[in-house]
């Protein structure tokens, strides 16, 4: 696969409540923490995100560890792969953040991607086994295609601090990703999942930072919102936004979406998440919003991006 601009992005931790909406939807063959990570707003949208998934259950066993595929799920620029590891006995797996050494190879795709892995909900963190959530963000769908995953050293680190001062009391060393489990794991499998994603193409002008620009499409999901604009001032564009850091390792959102719901209420996109890529060749940005709840995307009215309003049919 040709990595144009292969961007990784930092794990973080997920902790959710076991409740009887994801009871339910496992029973429909979505496996419980990864419903648990994804925590559904509605016994209905717990069935659909447990409808579209593709169950994979495949392991790669070696004197290193046991890396086990479980289930994906997915929409137009993101893709959701759960996996269990198991260390040789000994080892403790109890850090805050995981992450792999790791190589991806799509046959259907051959554009930027970004990666990150989320270390799920621990029953015993004191054992040698961890699940792990791995983020694909894609400028398209990877729905039908065949993927090749190359993972490589299982590395550790410490929590992530969230505002300056914390950040100014905590050894920087405890940051560094470290190898904790040396070896490969190396597996390829269908990425079969039902797409979630709606598509609208309003092909609307708008100004952004003073630039005329078209919006060309939005895709919205439970799991995500997706737009893309073109402009010949794209580069302009993209150094006129503010690239404003607010608190640590945390940025304003540069092209920030709002969502209206139908009871009136709202939310926008304050800080920067998922993937933004900016091609000043053929003058297209293409950037993820990956918001703190699921969508309710049943309930949305329309969406903002700028002076863009787009009437969400439901």
């Amino acid at each position: 696969m040709k990595r144009l601009r292969p961007i990784a992005m930092a794990a973080v931790m997920a902790f959710c409540l076991i409740t009887t909406t994801a009871f339910a939807a496992a029973h429909l063959g979505l496996d419980i923490k990864f419903l648990n990570f994804l925590n559904p707003s509605s016994d209905e949208q717990a069935e659909y995100l447990a409808s579209g998934a593709y169950v994979v259950e495949k392991q790669v066993k070696n004197k290193n560890g046991i890396l086990e595929i479980k289930q994906v799920i997915g929409d137009s620029n993101l893709t959701y792969i759960s996996m269990d590891f198991i260390a040789p006995e000994g080892v403790v797996l109890n850090a805050e953040r995981y992450r792999f050494d790791c190589n991806v190879d799509v046959n259907s795709y051959s554009g930027p991607y970004g990666i990150g892995f989320t270390k799920l909900e621990d029953e015993n963190p004191n054992d040698n086994k961890i699940s792990i959530i791995m983020a694909l963000h894609t400028e398209k769908s990877l729905i039908g295609g065949d993927i090749k995953l190359k993972l490589r050293e299982l590395e550790a680190a410490g929590p992530l601090p969230k505002t300056f001062e914390e950040a100014a009391t905590v050894d920087p060393k405890a940051q560094v990703f470290k190898t904790v489990v040396k070896g490969s794991w190396d597996t390829s499998f269908k990425l079969n999942f039902k797409d979630y994603s709606r598509t609208y193409e309003p092909n609307s002008k708008l100004m952004l930072y003073g630039y005329e620009a078209t919006l060309q499409s939005i895709a919205v999901s439970p799991i995500s919102i997706t737009i893309k604009f073109s402009s010949p001032f794209t580069r302009e564009i993209h150094e006129a936004s503010p690239f404003e850091q607010i608190e640590y390792d945390t940025y304003l959102d540069e092209f920030p979406v709002t969502i209206n719901y139908k009871d009136g209420s709202k939310e926008t996109t304050r800080y920067s998440s998922g993937m933004m890529v900016g091609d000043y060749l053929s003058n297209t940005t293409v950037s993820i919003k990956i918001f703190d709840k699921l969508i309710n995307d049943k309930e949305i009215e329309s969406i903002e991006f700028f002076n863009v309003v787009i009437p969400i049919d439901n």
